[in-house]
C-alpha cells in the first residue's frame, strides 16, 4: 500500500527521528504551597508544546544534554508541599513558632490551676474589701453627718416649760444654732439651764436635719415656809421654786421643825408630801415635826394625821384614804404603823 503523499520521510526526517527525546522539566514548587498559574496541572500541560509524534522531541526546546545537566524524570515523586501558616525551607521558625505555641499553652494550663487553688483566698480578699469599703462609707457618712452644715442646728424647742420663762430660755439656747446636731454636748446645754432653778431635769433630743428638741421637767413645790408677808414654795431639795402671798392648794405651810430647811425634819416630811397620790396632797393644808420619825400633817376638815417616818408611803396612803371614807366622825387618825392604824 502506497503511503499517502505528505507523510514520506526525507534526509532531514531521518535526522529529526535519530535525535534523542528530552525529558520533561518539572515546574518548581510555590512557596504558598500551589502552582504559580492559576490553572493547576491541566494549566501547566497546556503550556507544554505539543510534540509531532510520541518519541519525537520537540524542536523548540534546545536538549540540555550537552551541558552536563542531568534532570529529574518525569515520574519523580514531587517535594510535599507544607501549609500556609508554615513556610516550607524554614525548620528553624517552625520549631520557634511551635514552641511558643507550646509556651503558651503551658502558661493558660498554670493560669487556670492557678486560678483553681486561690479561689478561697480570691472569696476571703473580696469579703475584706466589702467589709472595708461599708467601715469606708459609714466613716464617711459620720464624717459628713457631723461636720457639714447640712445637719446645723436652725430651731431650738422647749417642751414642758410651765412656770420657766420659756423665751429667756430659748435665747439662752441660741446659742446651739448653726451647730451641727452632733457636736451639740450635753454638758454645753447644762451649763446653759444652771442659771434656771425651776428646771429639776432634761433631756435633748436632736431631730434631723436641724432641730433641737429640749425637754425640761419643772420642781414641784411641796412646802411652803412662812417668810415675811408672803411664803416661800420649796422643793424635797429645799430649792426655791417660787414666792405667793397664799400657798397653792396641795402645799402645806411648815410648823416647827420643818420650817429649817436643813434638818431632817424638813427633809422626812417633804420625801413625803412628795411621794403621796394627787387626792391626798391636795387635802394637806399643814405639816409639822420635831424629827425625821414623828411627822403629822392637817387636813382641809380639820382632821390630824400622825404619819410617822417617811417608809411605806403608798400603803399608809391607801389606808389613810380608806379610813376617811368609812370613819367621817374621827379626828385624829394615826397611820404610822399601816398593818394597826388607830383612830380618835
Amino acid at each position: 500500500m502506497k503511503r499517502p503523499g505528505g507523510f514520506d520521510r526525507g534526509p532531514e526526517d531521518e535526522e529529526l527521528w535519530e535525535r534523542p527525546r528530552p525529558r520533561p522539566i518539572p515546574l518548581p514548587a510555590s512557596p504558598f504551597g500551589a502552582p504559580r498559574s492559576g490553572g493547576g496541572e491541566e494549566d501547566a500541560a497546556a503550556q507544554q508544546p505539543e510534540s509531532l509524534e510520541p518519541g519525537l522531541p520537540d524542536p523548540g526546546i534546545p536538549d540540555p544534554s550537552p551541558m552536563g545537566v542531568e534532570l529529574e524524570p518525569h515520574d519523580a515523586p514531587t517535594r510535599e508541599l507544607a501549609p500556609l501558616d508554615e513556610p516550607a525551607g524554614d525548620p528553624i521558625r517552625v520549631a520557634k513558632r511551635q514552641l511558643k505555641r507550646a509556651q503558651r499553652a503551658v502558661r493558660l494550663r498554670e493560669r487556670r490551676e492557678q486560678r483553681r487553688f486561690t479561689a478561697h483566698v480570691r472569696r476571703r480578699r473580696r469579703a475584706w474589701l466589702i467589709a472595708c469599703g461599708a467601715v469606708l462609707g459609714l466613716a464617711l457618712f459620720v464624717a459628713v453627718g457631723v461636720l457639714s452644715p447640712l445637719t446645723a442646728v436652725r430651731e431650738v424647742r422647749v417642751v414642758g416649760a410651765e412656770r420657766v420663762d420659756v423665751a429667756g430660755l430659748e435665747r439662752a439656747l441660741g446659742r446651739f444654732e448653726g451647730v451641727p446636731l452632733a457636736l451639740v454636748q450635753e454638758s454645753d446645754v447644762h451649763r446653759v439651764l444652771e442659771p434656771f432653778p425651776l428646771i429639776q431635769r432634761y433631756s435633748v433630743e436632736r431631730i434631723p436635719p436641724h432641730t433641737l428638741l429640749v425637754r425640761i421637767q419643772e420642781r414641784d413645790a411641796v412646802i411652803a415656809v412662812k417668810r415675811g408677808d408672803g411664803f416661800e414654795m420649796l422643793d424635797p431639795a429645799a430649792v426655791l421654786v417660787g414666792a405667793a402671798e397664799q400657798p397653792p392648794k396641795g402645799v402645806p405651810v411648815a410648823k416647827g421643825r420643818v420650817t429649817d430647811p436643813s434638818t431632817p425634819a424638813f427633809t422626812a416630811a417633804a420625801r413625803i408630801v412628795r411621794d403621796l397620790p394627787e387626792d391626798i396632797r391636795k387635802k394637806l393644808v399643814r405639816v409639822s415635826a420635831n424629827s425625821a420619825q414623828d411627822v403629822a400633817f392637817v387636813l382641809a376638815d380639820g382632821k390630824r394625821v400622825v404619819w410617822g417616818e417617811a417608809g411605806e408611803t403608798q400603803r399608809k396612803a391607801v389606808v389613810l384614804r380608806a379610813m376617811l371614807k368609812s370613819i367621817k366622825s374621827a379626828r385624829i387618825i394615826d397611820v404610822s404603823a399601816p398593818d394597826t392604824p388607830v383612830f380618835q
